[in-house]
């Protein structure tokens, strides 16, 4: 006969001390939970004995705390970079010694901010809305030796990366419409103008640089209508697929709506499996090569687009390995793409889409993990991905140092680096930020500001220097998450060393890593003389900087930081007013060239990406770091 079953002893502990077997004191909130910044719920225990058990009563929505952070109409999942500043951790450093002074600016500090703010809407009030396509939109084109610079600076970047084109075959088009520029079709039309908008900011000559902003955010704006267009299954080609790509690209290098290309991919990835991208070639009966190829190498550029928005997003990227069965793209030359090459061939050496695309899987669910709904992970799972995304990180090095790196090539190695190095950052961000509570997580401190040190070092590449510069989304990790550790890591030593002889063997010590803070600063300010209209990055940095440099020298932290306020503030004004006269004079110029096609649906379909633009003034320090910085553009 069988011993009667022992009842089972309830649980007092709340359900975050049990999952990490950890004493509770069954306060509420208890002191673990707080300390960890942990929500706290416990069990409650069944009133009736057929009752149902706790975990699986339906709670109320009031009580299921949120994951992440809410900014405005968006909600950011706990992998991206404001959820780590905004939540409760008591932050150290530079940038929370700013904080009391934002509580209470003094009036001509705030008055100058709002003037800086107000030239900034007037320089977006100036930009254009959704509209038709003007019929004399082939006029717009810069000149032809302009043109062809562009295209080969095109060829040589972006595409080794994101393969979205055949070369060959835009060539093709792009002749065409050197032969009949008012005859030529809208799509190429499009995408030609695209292809001009991405490689716009690469060119040598500042001049063409500066015009190419500003047709470019035209041209943005009626590519996005030319791909609205009510009949929708017309768009459904590839041709639809690649002008998509190349539109979610420049707005992301002309910070237009950069932040919320995470949305437009989304419908991208379901156009591509509309046209059933997600099953490899051959399973549809395509034997051919080129086209075969074309749709392997569109299918993981669009993967690429898509994680790499949701992790700008904070969000799922809504899609795993398990979704598609697509085989890997090939390493064949484009000259090699024939119809008659049978698939298969490949050739030697790795291409930078390749080295993307066999880190996928573990990127994806990287950032799905971050961005889950479910409760905090533990830390070994997040040491587990860490690892394996470092491995992803050093194979992919390791691919690239036997590969042969010509000056053409750095830009394309620079940006295969930034899209693969941004991950373990993210992954780790939020737990460096907490070492000074639990020095358990001084690994995740090292692999952050490794991280931040390669990328920081990508400013070195004077072409991709010149796209950090312009534009927004990804490209402005440097300002974000990169400015986050550099700063935390510096104020954290100078708070240890008090002592003026420890604070000399600190500034030698720390003297490379002060070099990188000065960096960031500068190309803070020099963001602005691209576009930049959010001053409050720039200047945020400053006073951080200025409090380092007064706690290096023994100086009033606190003096020296509302000085750089003032200092930096009159900067951002006296370049605010240069750009907006700037803005003014290329607009009319080009409203000149193009008013009719403009003025005939102005307001019809209204698209303006920049509506989240308003940010409250009175929440500032270390809380208000992810507004100050994170605006969107």
């Amino acid at each position: 006969m069988s011993e009667p079953r022992k009842r089972r002893r309830p649980a007092y502990s709340c359900l975050e001390c049990r999952r990490r077997k950890v004493r509770c004191d069954r306060n509420q909130p208890c002191a673990q939970c707080t300390a960890h910044g942990a929500s706290c719920v416990f069990d409650q225990p069944p009133n009736r004995a057929d009752s149902p058990p706790a975990q699986e009563k339906p709670q109320n929505d009031s009580n299921v705390p949120i994951h992440g952070t809410v900014s405005k109409t968006r909600v950011f999942g706990p992998g991206h970079w404001m959820s780590t500043v905004l939540s409760d951790e008591p932050y150290r450093g530079p940038l929370a010694a700013c904080q009391e002074i934002y509580e209470e600016p003094p009036e001509d500090l705030a008055r100058t901010v709002a003037q800086c703010k107000q030239l900034a809407r007037d320089i977006k009030n100036q930009r254009p809305s959704r509209s038709c396509l003007p019929a004399d939109l082939h006029r717009s084109v810069p000149d032809r030796p302009v043109l062809d610079e562009l295209l080969h600076r095109y060829t040589l970047s972006f595409e080794s990366s994101y393969r979205i084109l055949h070369v060959p075959s835009l060539h093709d088009d792009y002749q065409a419409f050197i032969d009949h520029p008012d005859g030529v079709c809208s799509a190429i039309l499009v995408q030609l103008l695209l292809v001009l908008a991405v490689a716009g900011p690469l060119h040598d000559d500042p001049e063409v640089r500066r015009d190419m902003a500003t047709k470019a955010r035209f041209w943005i704006h009626w590519a996005q209508t030319w791909l609205s267009a009510p009949l929708e299954k017309d768009r459904l080609t590839i041709q639809g697929l690649q002008i998509h790509c190349l539109l979610l690209l420049a707005r992301q290098v002309h910070r237009v709506g950069a932040d919320l290309v995470w949305i437009s991919a989304g419908s991208l990835v379901r156009m591509a499996m509309q046209m059933g991208l997600h099953q490899d070639p051959s399973n549809l009966g395509e034997h051919r090569m080129r086209p075969a190829e074309l749709r392997r190498r569109l299918w993981y550029t669009i993967l690429e687009m898509n994680v790499q928005a949701a992790l700008d997003a904070g969000m799922a990227p809504m899609i795993s390995e398990s979704d598609y069965n697509t085989q890997l793209p090939s390493n064949v030359d484009d000259d090699q793409l024939d119809e008659s090459t049978p698939s298969g061939d490949t050739s030697s050496e790795p291409s930078f889409q390749g080295l993307l695309a066999r880190s996928l899987p573990r990127r994806l669910e990287s950032v799905r993990f971050m961005n889950r709904l479910q409760e905090e992970p533990s830390y070994d799972q997040v040491l587990r991905l860490g690892h394996e995304l470092d491995d992803v990180c050093r194979d992919a090095a390791t691919a690239m140092e036997q590969m042969v790196i010509s000056t053409d090539r750095q830009f394309a190695a620079s940006h295969c680096i930034h899209l693969l190095r941004r991950f373990p950052l993210c992954l780790h961000l939020s737990y460096a930020a907490r070492v000074s509570q639990n020095p358990l997580y001084s690994y995740s401190h090292k692999v952050c500001l490794d991280a931040t040190v390669d990328l920081v070092s990508l400013l070195d590449d004077e072409l991709y220097h010149r796209l950090l510069l312009s534009g927004g989304g990804m490209f402005r990790d440097i300002i974000t998450r990169g400015a986050l550790c550099i700063f935390m890591e510096l104020g954290t030593h100078l708070e240890a060393d008090s002592l003026n002889f420890a604070r000399k063997r600190t500034r030698a010590r720390q003297e490379p890593l002060l070099r990188d803070a000065r960096r960031i600063v500068q190309y803070a300010r020099d963001r602005m003389l691209h576009g930049e209209t959010n001053i409050k990055g720039y200047l945020f940095l400053s006073m951080a900087m200025a409090h380092i440099e007064a706690l290096l020298d023994g100086k009033p932290p606190r003096e020296a930081a509302v000085a750089a306020a003032h200092q930096s503030l009159e900067t951002c004004h006296s370049i605010l007013h240069t750009v907006a006269d700037e803005t003014e004079t290329s607009q009319q110029m080009g409203l000149e060239l193009w008013s009719q096609g403009i003025e005939s649906t102005q307001g019809v379909l209204e698209t303006d990406f920049d509506f989240l633009e308003h940010l409250n003034l009175d929440r500032l320090g270390w809380t208000g770091w992810a507004e100050w910085t994170g605006t969107l553009e």
